[in-house]
């Protein structure tokens, strides 16, 4: 009886330790499997530019079409006659620094070329002007262009498709001061002079209380300087400020209203008469401010 009662437990703790070591062996695996996984996502990181917006052949319906002109950095012809602005970015005008890099830029990427055209929200501008993300093979040609310096992100809702892309690339155009962006890398008297402050809401409606909305800049140096003929401008090709014969004292600001008034030394005022619209959008905009030579001293984004 002792014998078969001894076999018994023999079997019993053998069964155990087999059912323990198979649930170590198990968890090992899983643990591994696991740290697999963990390594090779660190070994392979996403690449964080990569988006639906970068893949045009898996978007479907684009139209395409053929590129017979381009005006400037954001702006084309096509070869039926249609005129196509880009969504979501802003190049130099004619009379801004750059503006000839960024026209041949978009020049060598769409002249002459087959484009994969894909529509937002908005189908034309104020302008009549037919608005598009634009690709050429796999690139896309409005995020190009922030990259290499040569426009900037005018994100204006509801088209805000690639918002979050175009923005992450001036972010970094910006870091690494590339194209428009480099002025702000550069030292001297002029960077003295900074955007402190917009405010950009007035009580009411802001086009009948211009005066109620101004942008404020502080000259943080121990020299005053001359800000003649520097120009202010904002998100669009519409708005644009120049300077008189103004000296802005050391450590001190001064604020440009929107509307019509008196110049003093701690207020200017941006037209008389009146411009029709006010300057400073409700739902966001950039300022920029460039001096003499049209180099970029100092932006604000809100």
């Amino acid at each position: 009886m002792r014998s078969k009662l001894g076999i018994v437990l023999f079997v019993l703790g053998l069964l155990f330790v087999l059912v323990g070591v198979s649930s170590l062996l198990q968890n090992y695996s899983t643990e591994k499997t696991q740290n697999s996984a963990i390594n090779n996502s660190i070994s392979k990181p996403v690449n964080a530019s990569a988006s639906a917006s970068l893949a045009p052949s898996q978007i479907k319906n684009l139209k395409k079409a053929l590129v017979s002109e381009v005006f400037d950095g954001d702006t084309i012809k096509l070869s039926n006659g249609e005129i196509v602005r880009y969504f979501g970015i802003n190049s130099p005008e004619k009379e801004y620094p750059l503006y000839t890099q960024a026209k041949n830029k978009n020049s060598t990427l769409v002249l002459n070329k087959t484009v994969s055209l894909e529509p937002d929200i908005t189908r034309k501008d104020r302008y009549g002007r037919f608005l598009y993300y634009v690709y050429v093979g796999n690139i896309f040609v409005n995020l190009e262009m922030v990259k290499e310096g040569l426009a900037v992100s005018q994100t204006l809702p509801p088209d805000v498709k690639y918002q979050d892309e175009i923005v992450n690339a001036q972010k970094l155009s910006r870091e690494g001061c590339v194209g428009i962006w480099e002025g702000l890398c550069k030292n001297g008297i002029d960077t003295c002079i900074k955007i402190s402050n917009i405010n950009y809401n007035a009580k009411g409606n802001d086009n009948t209380n211009k005066n109620g909305e101004w942008i404020e800049f502080t000259n943080t140096c121990s020299q005053n300087v001359s800000m003649k003929s520097w120009i202010l401008k904002d998100s669009s090709a519409s708005n644009r400020y120049e300077f008189k014969n103004f000296v802005l004292n050391s450590e001190k600001t001064v604020d440009l209203y929107s509307g019509c008034g008196q110049d003093s030394p701690d207020k200017l005022y941006w037209s008389c008469p009146e411009q029709k619209y006010a300057v400073w959008n409700n739902s966001g905009d950039h300022a920029y401010l460039y001096d003499e030579k049209g180099e970029l001293i100092s932006d604000y984004q809100y």
